[in-house]
């Protein structure tokens, strides 16, 4: 790089006799020696963000192949490299839009292990299909047709079986959180259980659960957002999102690890018949809850299908739990739309899974789970109210809501964006990013390693 006058870390297009040439030399960023080196950027984000910034000026070419060669890289490089193509290449389109884009080129890889190509194109698929659930317009994704999407994806799956409760099955288990948030939507809310066991496993190793909150849009109730607030809120269903890409790149790498995803499905809509504040339902766990804002309906979700993974029995019994949610819009003010924030009961699960997200560039921060707060959701009708007469504190009131439905079971809780307004850790084009994707693909697969 240096002939021909470039800095490492950056990119040079020189043209050749046989096409232009693209050289990427990889070179991690440095920080400041904080947080325990938490945001020190990985081999593997370095050669991702790098290799996403590629992309666009390749599409520009008429170029029918494309060869790609790795000289001295890490396979940590290699597959960060490859992540960061797919997910450069990646454009949105709405299914039913005609074709109208040019052909992409052939690619072909030189000098990477089979095993860790195939994990390049698991995981980045798997991101792009999280990235496109969130970029479909909600006429088009409602908890109806989100769920028949998963259906029919794995139907023919044999390690991935896919369970819908609908309106009849939510009353019969009583889940009146969930079914009060979505209550007023044409298409009513429903639960998607997708249970993932491959062969080979040991019925003793005890199965993770994960719960993603999937508000496929959200105008708040009828404590109604103001236009501003509403304009993304297709993506309230960023959670859900991420783990229905967690489910695909289960299936297809066969990961040793038995575990069930929980998808909270519901559209907070408006009608004569919506949820008021001041309305107490009751919970599956059989807590009573009041309904103080209504625009607090992702924590309302989340608690019934929590409820629903704590108490499975038998060889299904969860290790711990993970969740998803696009929560809070205070945490974006403390910690921006790159940075998720991470609520967990059990210290050991807490710095594995930040580990996790300094190695696969998933930033994280560990927030506290502050217990006094929880006297902001007191109420003398109920167990407690959905949300705090207090601006301060909110994503940790929200967090210890969902803490009152875990019992004993280790825990985490991501409260995060899900969204991009483009070219932010190797998502060149704006919208949906798979948050939180990455770091529990590398936390399983460290589990499998130990």
């Amino acid at each position: 790089m240096e002939r021909v006058g470039r800095k490492r870390g950056e990119i040079v297009h020189l043209p050749t006799d046989d096409g232009p040439l693209w050289l990427v030399q990889l070179e991690a960023r440095t920080v400041a020696h904080a947080h325990h080196d938490l945001f020190k950027v990985s081999e593997y984000g370095v050669a991702r963000d790098l290799a996403a910034q590629v992309v666009s000026p390749l599409l520009e070419q008429t170029i029918s192949e494309v060869k790609v060669e790795f000289v001295a890289a890490t396979d940590d490089e290699q597959c960060g490299a490859l992540v960061g193509l797919e997910l450069g290449a990646y454009r949105y389109r709405l299914i039913r839009q005609p074709r109208g884009t040019a052909e992409l080129p052939r690619i072909s890889v030189q000098g990477v292990k089979t095993e860790t190509l195939e994990a390049a194109q698991h995981l980045g698929n798997s991101l792009n299909f999280a990235r496109h659930l969130v970029n479909v317009p909600a006429a088009e994704l409602n908890p109806k047709s989100y769920a028949d999407l998963l259906e029919e994806i794995f139907a023919a799956s044999q390690s991935m079986q896919v369970d819908v409760w609908g309106a009849a099955r939510l009353k019969k288990e009583r889940m009146g959180l969930l079914l009060g948030v979505g209550q007023a939507a044409t298409e009513g809310p429903a639960l998607v259980h997708l249970k993932y066991r491959p062969k080979g496993v040991k019925k003793s190793v005890r199965p993770i659960a994960f719960v993603g909150k999937g508000i496929t849009f959200d105008t708040g109730g009828l404590d109604i957002k103001v236009s501003s607030g509403m304009r993304l809120m297709k993506k309230d269903m960023g959670g859900s999102a991420s783990l229905a890409g967690l489910a695909l790149w289960l299936e297809r790498s066969q990961l040793p690890v038995p575990c069930d995803i929980y998808l909270a499905l519901a559209e907070n809509a408006v009608d004569q018949t919506s949820v008021r504040p001041g309305d107490v339902l009751l919970s599956r766990s059989g807590l009573t809850v009041e309904i103080d804002n209504t625009d607090a309906e992702g924590r309302l979700v989340l608690a019934d299908a929590i409820d629903v993974a704590v108490k499975a029995q038998g060889d299904d019994k969860p290790e711990l739990l993970i969740n998803l949610a696009t929560l809070t819009g205070a945490m974006r003010i403390a910690l921006g739309t790159r940075v998720a924030g991470m609520f967990a009961n059990n210290d050991a699960l807490a710095e594995s899974l930040l580990k996790a997200a300094k190695r696969a560039a998933d930033p994280t921060w560990r927030m506290p789970l502050f217990g006094d707060y929880f006297s902001a959701l007191k109420t003398p009708v109920a167990d407690m109210a959905n949300s705090g007469h207090s601006r301060f504190g909110g994503p940790i009131v929200a967090a210890l809501f969902l803490q009152r439905f875990i019992g004993d079971v280790p825990w985490a809780h991501f409260d995060m964006y899900a969204w991009s307004e483009g070219n932010t850790g190797g998502c060149i084009e704006a919208g949906g990013t798979g948050q939180c994707l990455q770091l529990l693909t590398e936390f399983l697969r460290s589990r499998v390693q130990a």
